[in-house]
């Protein structure tokens, strides 16, 4: 990817896309590049961003719950609108570990 545009403030598409990637490897390549994504004064939007994607996107969804990378449970409790979706999607979600 190119980490200059991460730097670039009109570039929250490419941050969301960047975080997104370093989420699902579950470890980061450019660790300044990857806090910038969260620091450029849009990361709210950016954190919004990747939680919409999470219900629709069940490998990213797992990545979340077990990332070591940022804190999934502080995000869905700032934005309890969008963790109803996590919640909803759990619970319609068949058995993972049937007996």
């Amino acid at each position: 990817m190119y980490l200059t545009k991460v730097y670039d403030p009109a570039a929250r598409a490419y941050r969301v896309r960047y975080a997104i990637a370093n989420i699902l490897r579950d470890r980061v390549a450019n660790e300044g590049a990857f806090h910038c994504c969260f620091e450029m004064g849009d990361e709210d939007e950016v954190v919004c961003a990747i939680l919409r994607r999470g219900p629709k996107n069940p490998k990213l969804r797992v990545a979340l719950e077990n990332s070591h990378l940022v804190n999934f449970t502080q995000w869905l409790a700032h934005y309890p609108e969008l963790a109803e979706a996590y919640y909803e999607s759990e619970t319609r979600a068949p058995n993972r570990n049937p007996p």
